[in-house]
């Protein structure tokens, strides 16, 4: 089963797979797209195949409590490239930062 709560990162892109019938409802949804407008971050809903997750930049998992959060291993490889294989990206903190002001701002 497919979750809409684990989000991949390629190019600077967000990519979550779309509300179906085999895949659990995520509540952050909206508030993603929303900060990826924010952030100037192209965000995108469709099918997504485990070799996109395997060779992503950044995988990500959304939730009410943990907010945003950086995957920085799958099955006990490290995810991404380069310099950032295994540690959390720039996807994820531009997120993360607009995840934070979003918050603030409804505290207000």
């Amino acid at each position: 089963m497919l979750f809409r709560s684990v989000w991949v990162a390629r190019g600077g892109a967000l990519r979550g797979v779309p509300k179906s019938t085999v895949v659990l409802e995520g509540i952050r949804v909206d508030l993603l797209r929303e900060l990826c407008a924010d952030c100037g971050l192209t965000y995108e809903l469709r099918p997504i195949s485990e070799a996109e997750v395997r060779e992503a930049d950044e995988v990500m998992l959304s939730s009410a409590t943990k907010e945003v959060l950086p995957v920085t291993r799958l099955d006990h490889e490290p995810v991404g490239h380069g310099a950032l294989h295994g540690k959390p990206g720039p996807v994820y903190a531009r997120l993360y930062e607009a995840y934070q002001r979003a918050k603030a701002l409804q505290s207000v």
